[in-house]
């Protein structure tokens, strides 16, 4: 019985392992815990996009109308001009250059009266427009400085996009945005286009950069315009 047992112990010693086996068990057993965790990460909540707080990338002048002119803002004044200008940064937001321009000695703030965003910073969209305190309380800008023409900032409205257009363009978003916001302070102010300005015209600097299309802006204005008030005009015959 000894020697039986001997011999079986033996010939278990023996026997190869089958590593075929062994390898098709370790596959199975990794296929299943990569099954179980793409479906832990599935059942994961999604970040949502950002939103458009507040219908902030405008669709047309009425629903723009109704955002930059809140009931509660006091009644502006006259307004004269309109300048454009960029962050030379390649992200911001409103809240970075409030800061900046105080730390700067600008006791209200962003000295300009528009933010339009390139969606590059947390939490901002491309497009999005968001008007500053200086234009929700009707004040001057503190975006042109001139001296012998303080009216550009008393009596000009100052739009900076995000961006560095010295090293790349403004986004598509941007450009269009920018052509909603400057259509509807025109017919409201009666703004001429030669009163549409780019801030490197007035001064020796190179705001908005030499990469921002401000003639071709100017043009899509311009046919913008036309357009707009032709199809509402009534038709004469001759």
């Amino acid at each position: 019985m000894t020697e039986m047992a001997s011999a079986s112990r033996a010939e278990s010693k023996s026997k190869p392992i089958n590593l075929k086996r062994m390898f098709t068990v370790w596959l199975l057993l990794a296929l299943a815990m990569t099954a179980v965790s793409l479906a832990c990460l599935a059942a994961l909540p999604k970040s949502p996009p950002p939103s458009d707080p507040q219908g902030a990338v405008p669709r047309d002048t009425a629903a723009l109308g109704a955002m930059i002119w809140p009931e509660h803002a006091p009644p502006g004044h006259t307004w004269r001009y309109i300048v454009v200008h960029h962050s030379a940064t390649p992200s911001g937001t409103l809240e970075a250059i409030d800061q900046n321009h105080r730390d700067r000695g600008f006791v209200n703030g962003a000295g300009y009266h528009f933010l339009i965003n390139n969606g590059r910073s947390p939490g901002t969209i491309d497009g999005q427009i968001t008007p500053t305190g200086r234009w929700l309380e009707q004040i001057d800008g503190a975006h042109t400085k001139v001296r012998e023409h303080p009216e550009l900032n008393a009596e000009g409205i100052g739009i900076c996009l995000v961006g560095n257009f010295e090293q790349s363009p403004p986004t598509p978003a941007q450009m269009a945005s920018l052509e909603v916001l400057v259509l509807t302070l025109r017919d409201r102010y009666n703004i001429p286009l030669e009163r549409i300005i780019a801030h490197g015209e007035l001064k020796n600097t190179q705001c908005p950069g030499r990469l921002f299309p401000m003639e071709a802006f100017l043009m899509d204005l311009r046919q913008a315009y036309l357009k707009s008030h032709l199809a509402t005009s009534p038709s004469t015959a001759e």
